[in-house]
């Protein structure tokens, strides 16, 4: 025990720079050290990069004040002393770029033991010398770092920047001088104009080559999926509750982790904070000519102006969003994943099938003009305990209607139905067609029941639990607008709807507008939204079908978001 505790103190400095620090301080200075990307080899699996440490730390200590006993910039800078020996961390600028990535070039195989921790300093020189703990440069350049007897850090020379990694490392280091990137070679160079100002400008960057991803560990992902895919077999064979068919399931993930996989080239989050809330962007690159870059750039992919439809959100809610998409961007992604189910589905379904979900995916696109607003509420003493209120802007009213009585036609014919038992459900759909009206408003309801295959067994109580009768649906059109509501007073909600509808747009509930005013561009996002994750807990816990106590107090951030 005492060896991993050394083990955590010698290596905490590289943790605390990793998950610590991922709160930097908005409007930071930019440093006038040189940048770690130009010393990060351009296939490395990750890199993190944190903007101006000591601003980084400042603005993590206000936003968690309040919520935190101490402040990060105490743990950092002890965890500095301890490692360095010096209260002070001398010739280390503070004000500069810090980054962690991995794995470090060299031997047979990849290991992502070998992470390099590129921290800025002044002089190099004064670095090993005027810290106690940084041993003087040994004939290969290198350097330990830690108190006497645990010394797991390894140091070498890298310009505008000490290079750090654990012993698994070293000959890695040792040969640096053959593998440190030059001009073309390095990650500020393989990146994209777009990702490379996004590092630059963004106070905290972490990206992932999911191409390099594929590489190291796809043979691997592969074999513990099939791995997976014998031991629920063998389970369901000594007869373990399990819901559905094994081997669909398996063969559904990994078709569509493959795909993933093949189409993805990397992704990246930027995190942007003030002392109160923080802005974060997550960005995903296509391989070229792959099926995601072409319905990514699909023509005229530009987004619509944003219908007023911020009024229909709620105060309350776990969940609002507004999305506002172009056409071309809703047909290419719709049609996107209905060649991702049906290749995943294999041969679950006839090519005549699969030619009549393209024809309604197409029709369904077609009778919609983009903008919608929904509202995911909580309804805890329902089963299911959640509420739903849709507003979708309509295009072509006579295809909607179309589209709906296929849709649920298809539902209840054996191709599909059979689809639904292979994972182990039972689905069922009913339609009322103008089943009341209200105000002149005809109202369409739908009831959608599901349950487990074998309704006996443990895990179909558990469903039953969950969801008890099933989803009550109602639907009407108002104007140019489809009303949609699941509730467990149906009734009640759609005719609120409707009201609403008719009297028009609203003011933006209180809880959208305070978002709102922490995302500038907010109107002219494709998607805008809140998520309240005390809410989205608090329907999680009366989803599980066991006792729960509820919390005295709860205490809550809400985050925005934009696409």
């Amino acid at each position: 025990m005492a060896r991993t505790n050394r083990r955590a103190a010698a290596f905490g400095l590289g943790v605390l720079l990793v998950a610590g620090c991922v709160i930097p301080a908005a409007g930071a200075a930019q440093p006038a050290t040189g940048d770690p990307l130009r010393i990060v080899p351009p296939e490395s699996l990750f890199c993190i990069k944190i903007n101006n440490l000591s601003a980084t730390l400042g603005q993590m200590d206000q936003f968690l004040t309040g919520l935190a006993p101490f402040g990060v910039s105490m743990l950092v800078q002890s965890q500095f002393a301890k490692v360095l020996g010096s209260p002070d961390p001398n010739s280390i600028n503070m004000s500069g770029d810090f980054a962690v990535f991995g794995p470090l070039p060299g031997g047979e195989t990849p290991d992502l033991k070998r992470i390099g921790i590129l921290i800025p300093v002044t002089d190099y020189q004064k670095f090993v010398t005027s810290n106690p703990n940084v041993t003087p440069p040994d004939a290969q350049g290198l350097s330990k770092i830690g108190p006497e007897g645990q010394q797991w850090l390894i140091a070498v020379n890298a310009g505008s920047h000490a290079l750090l990694t654990t012993p698994a490392g070293q000959q890695t280091l040792a040969e640096m001088k053959s593998w440190m990137p030059r001009g073309t070679t390095s990650l500020a160079q393989r990146l994209s104009a777009e990702e490379a100002k996004r590092a630059a400008g963004s106070r905290v960057w972490a990206y992932a080559n999911v191409q390099t991803v594929s590489k190291m560990f796809g043979p691997m992902i592969q074999a513990k999926m099939q791995q997976a895919k014998e031991a629920f077999k063998q389970m369901q064979q000594q007869g373990a509750p399990i819901v559905g068919q094994p081997d669909a399931m398996v063969d559904l993930y990994t078709s569509l982790l493959n795909t993933l996989m093949q189409e993805t080239q990397s992704v990246s989050l930027s995190l942007d904070p003030t002392p109160t809330a923080i802005r974060a962007a997550f960005l995903a690159s296509a391989v070229p000519d792959s099926g995601m870059a072409k319905t990514l750039s699909a023509e005229g992919s530009q987004p619509q102006q944003q219908a007023n439809l911020l009024g229909y959100l709620e105060n309350g809610a776990i969940m609002n969003l507004v999305a506002t998409p172009s056409p071309a961007f809703v047909k290419a992604t719709s049609m996107r994943r209905v060649e991702l189910f049906t290749k995943m589905l294999g041969q679950a379904l006839s090519p005549e099938d699969v030619a009549r979900v393209k024809k309604l995916a197409t029709d369904a696109t077609d009778a919609f003009a983009g903008p919608s607003a929904m509202s995911l509420l909580p309804e805890l003493k329902s089963k299911p305990p959640i509420g739903v209120k849709q507003v979708s802007v309509l295009r072509d009213r006579q295809k909607y209607n179309s589209v709906l009585d296929e849709a649920v036609k298809m539902m209840s014919e054996p191709a599909f139905t059979s689809l639904f038992q292979k994972f182990g459900v039972k689905l069922q759909v009913d339609l009322k067609r103008n089943a009341e009206t209200y105000k002149d408003t005809p109202i369409d309801a739908a009831h959608v029941a599901f349950q487990a295959a074998d309704a006996n067994a443990p895990q179909g109580q558990a469903l039953a639990m969950m969801f008890g009768g099933g989803l009550d649906l109602r639907m009407a059109v108002v104007n140019n607008l489809l009303l949609t509501t699941v509730s467990a007073e149906p009734q009640k909600a759609i005719q609120a709807l409707i009201d609403q509808a008719k009297a028009g747009s609203t003011q933006a509930p209180s809880e959208v507008q305070a978002a709102a005013q922490l995302l500038p561009e907010a109107k002219q996002a494709e998607l805008f939204g809140t998520y309240n994750y005390a809410r989205a807990i608090q329907m999680a816990m009366a989803f599980m079908p066991i006792t729960t106590k509820k919390n005295a107090k709860n205490r809550s951030r809400s985050t925005s978001i934009t696409r």
